[in-house]
């Protein structure tokens, strides 16, 4: 009897798990209206005729929603569908990743391998850089893309093919930091990784993904802007607006893929992320591209190969998203929840990760209210001590705080004083740390157990033979371009004829910003005489140019 009790107790526990287990997944109705009101909100947001985008979710496997809203193409207003081909952006660089792990368990790589045993023309950056560095961006590659924007014609202004990124990338002499140090987001990484695959698998990268994942998977509206002149039926053109508001095409006209490019719907990627729940090519795949990246200290970061594993809302979110030219995604899965969402827009102003996460509120929501940190008021005269120029050590980048309004602001974010003499930033946490004198010498901004250091700078005012000294003929032979810096009515600029021309700002002593996320500094010789011009740029942090 007793027994016969036990037994009943045990089958009791386990319906009852079963049925909470049962209670997180969302029912399909519930689904499919949340992600109704999602879309319904968005395409409310858009203005006719406009471009818009294309959202999918699936349950457990199965596509149970696909919508689309605003135009595909405008000139001959040709509305979006769910069946409508977008580009990926960098979404795509999950299918490079899923590939190489494809050749590693079949014994013909090894994702820790030294990229230069496949790329032996690489340069030797003097630390083992290896294939798992580029996959999660800790290599240290300087972007090909910003190395190309020095010439003044960028990827998006003129034709690039696949053999001129790489060829961009091989002639890098430098690292931005010793591979593994830090994580910092770069295409190069994967131009490479996508070489490696058409190497060792002795066909071009394409062609791969067509037979082992595609083809497979029953992905048949997938393929790869491997030529941008090709037709490709169902497409939606790419917009943004001008300064007049106006829409304008912006179409990706190069024929480089890996790091982006792969042409597909959101029905293929519904179809894509139901292997990875179900884990149909097999749970070593899967296992591999889901392990996050360590850094050389220890620390673990977020992005593993070719995806994000984080949370949302305390929910397991495994994601990516995209942008080139004028279109922009988002995908996501939720394993826990076995949901997945799928977003493809073809211009700006759309949001998809604010899309996406939408139609996860919609359906799993509401999420409980998290508490913000306790904040506390410190009058205007405590808050003048932080006042001041500050320099990113790494970037060399340059921004200030001020006080607005009575509030601290770190350039035009807000510093909110917490009870133990720190600040938020964001999500971040600020310490200012101060020196021998009293004031503060340093800004230590922590975020994710990384930490960034600003150091306090005197503005600069130069005088006009300090400019007169940097004037002249600049040659980069990593870049492959020379720069004019001139001097003109008192103000210094960096000019490429024809192309462009670039006014600098002196901020601290020897350096000067080029715009929002640019800056011109110089090294001088023990005699003081300058010795070098140095460019950083988002992606590239410095880039030497010799007289």
């Amino acid at each position: 009897m007793k027994q016969k009790i036990s037994s009943l107790i045990v089958v009791a526990i386990f319906l009852g798990f079963s049925g909470v287990a049962g209670a997180q997944i969302p029912e399909r109705e519930k689904v499919i209206a949340g992600a109704e009101r999602a879309v319904e909100k968005a395409a409310k947001a858009v203005t006719l005729p406009a471009p818009g985008c294309a959202v999918g979710v699936s349950l457990d496997g199965v596509s149970v929603f696909e919508k689309a809203f605003g135009m595909a193409e405008l000139e001959h207003r040709i509305p979006n569908t769910p069946e409508t081909i977008f580009e990926s952006g960098s979404v795509a660089k999950q299918f490079v990743a899923a590939s190489l792990v494809l050749l590693a368990l079949e014994g013909k790589l090894s994702i820790d391998d030294p990229v230069r045993k496949y790329i032996p023309e690489l340069p030797d950056y003097g630390a083992k850089l290896t294939i798992r560095h580029i996959l999660n961006h800790t290599a240290g590659l300087r972007d090909w893309g910003s190395v190309m924007a020095l010439t003044g014609v960028g990827r998006g202004n003129r034709v690039v093919s696949q053999e001129v990124a790489i060829d961009v990338i091989l002639r890098q002499k430098g690292v931005d930091f010793v591979p593994g140090a830090e994580y910092s987001y770069s295409n190069s990484g994967y131009q490479l990784a996508t070489e490696i695959v058409e190497r060792v698998s002795k066909q071009k990268f394409p062609v791969f993904a067509e037979e082992r994942l595609f083809k497979p998977l029953g992905m048949k509206n997938s393929s790869w802007r491997d030529d941008y002149q090709r037709l490709v039926p169902n497409r939606a053109q790419a917009y943004s607006r001008n300064a007049k508001s106006e829409w304008r095409l912006e179409m990706p006209f190069m024929n480089v893929y890996g790091n982006g490019g792969m042409l597909t719907t959101v029905g293929d990627w519904l179809k894509w992320n139901a292997m990875l729940d179900s884990r149909s090519l097999g749970a070593p795949l899967v296992e591999a591209m889901e392990t996050r990246g360590v850094l050389n200290d220890g620390r673990t970061i977020p992005y593993a190969l070719g995806i994000i594993v984080s949370e949302y809302k305390g929910i397991r979110e495994i994601s990516h998203g995209g942008a080139t030219a004028g279109y922009l995604t988002f995908l996501a899965r939720y394993p826990d929840k076995k949901l997945s969402v799928a977003v493809m827009c073809n211009g700006a102003p759309q949001n998809p990760a604010g899309i996406g996460h939408s139609v996860v509120d919609e359906i799993l929501g509401p999420f409980p209210v998290v508490p913000e940190p306790e904040t506390i008021d410190l009058p205007e005269s405590k808050l003048q001590q932080y006042v001041g120029l500050w320099a990113n050590e790494k970037t060399h980048l340059a921004e200030t705080t001020s006080i607005e309004k009575g509030a601290l602001r770190f350039g035009n974010a807000p510093l909110k004083a917490l009870p133990d003499g720190s600040f938020r930033l964001g999500g971040s946490s600020v310490k200012f740390v101060l020196g021998a004198d009293g004031k503060p010498a340093f800004m230590d901004v922590e975020n994710g157990g990384a930490t960034e250091r600003w150091t306090a700078k005197k503005s600069w005012t130069p005088t006009a033979a300090e400019l007169a000294a940097i004037t002249g003929e600049w040659y980069s032979v990593e870049a492959q371009v020379t720069l004019s810096v001139v001097v003109e009515n008192g103000k210094v600029a960096v000019v490429k004829k024809p192309e462009y021309r670039l006014e600098l700002k002196p901020t601290f002593k020897d350096h000067l910003t080029a715009g929002a996320g640019r800056v011109v500094w110089v090294t001088r010789k023990a005699n003081g005489a300058i010795d070098r011009l140095h460019v950083g740029a988002g992606r590239m942090r410095d880039m030497v140019f010799r007289r």
